[in-house]
């Protein structure tokens, strides 16, 4: 894109045969329900066990990246699973001062119906590199959602979570965000860019910017968090992306349309499969 001259990250899901999953030398598939002496169900009541099976992250024909949620029944059991990859340690990014760098992917999310995708969380997102081997200093390592979307909705929200939880600078447990429309069924460019770019570099000038296929759906400006510390972790240091989709868990849960409230979904109507699923085309940091 212009005013970025410099390729750091590219990755055209169309590279790979149909079938087959992206590199491992590329990207790490988490497994499981928790990282190794983290959190359970990933930090926020998630239902599901991610794998690395093709059935739950695969190439398909069209070159694209398809993340598949997935209702399984096993000895009279219901679970789900689902899957969650991230760029590995080689390809952690970060923003030099006076410059800025762009996130950006294609992504489709299925067109289930609201009332069949109660739960359904799908994300494109990025987390601060010291979260790595360590799994306990979140949210003070910074991470930023350049989409998530939950329950099938039409919108997307676009949020930052930084410093500590609960309270903090970034109004933790909720972030610092906001929503803007994201039609399902189609493809779109989704968006962030590290902007630190302002004149005289004070990290307060600092500012992160949302796009959605090319236009401006959020800015936020380091002054409105008015904590240096916390700040600086979002827009100076180290970070990695991740793709996914989680069934069940807080946001989706309080979200959630009649019955809102912690364990709320997914319910029996909830449907797994590519029309509650997440694809891709491509992801890149520029």
């Amino acid at each position: 894109p212009s005013g970025f001259p410099k390729v750091v990250f590219y990755e055209h899901f169309a590279n790979y045969k149909p079938g087959t999953q992206p590199s491992r030398t590329k990207w790490t598939y988490d497994i499981g329900t928790s990282y190794p002496g983290g959190a359970s169900q990933w930090g926020t009541g998630e239902k599901q066990i991610y794998t690395n099976k093709t059935e739950n992250a695969y190439i398909t024909k069209n070159g694209t990246l398809q993340i598949v949620p997935l209702k399984k029944t096993e000895k009279g059991k219901t679970f789900w699973t689902s899957s969650r990859i991230e760029t590995t340690k080689k390809y952690d990014f970060s923003c030099p001062a006076g410059k800025k760098i762009r996130i950006q992917a294609a992504i489709k999310l299925g067109d289930n119906l609201p009332a069949r995708q109660l739960g359904i969380w799908p994300a494109f997102w990025l987390l601060g590199s010291k979260y790595r081997g360590n799994y306990q200093n979140w949210p003070s390592i910074g991470e930023v959602d350049i989409i998530d979307t939950v329950n099938g909705s039409p919108n997307a929200w676009h949020t930052v979570h930084c410093g500590f939880a609960p309270g903090g600078p970034c109004n933790e447990w909720n972030g610092l965000g906001n929503s803007s429309p994201f039609s399902r069924g189609k493809f779109h460019l989704a968006s962030v860019d590290i902007d630190r770019t302002n004149t005289g570099g004070l990290w307060s000038g600092e500012k992160l910017v949302w796009r959605i296929d090319g236009q401006v759906v959020y800015t936020l400006v380091g002054s409105s968090v008015k904590n240096q510390t916390a700040w600086t972790e979002v827009t100076r240091t180290a970070k990695f992306v991740l793709l996914n989709v989680a069934v069940g868990g807080s946001f989706p849960d309080l979200a959630a349309n009649p019955k809102p409230g912690l364990g709320s979904t997914p319910n029996a109507q909830t449907l797994g499969g590519v029309k509650s699923g997440l694809e891709a085309r491509y992801v890149a940091v520029f």
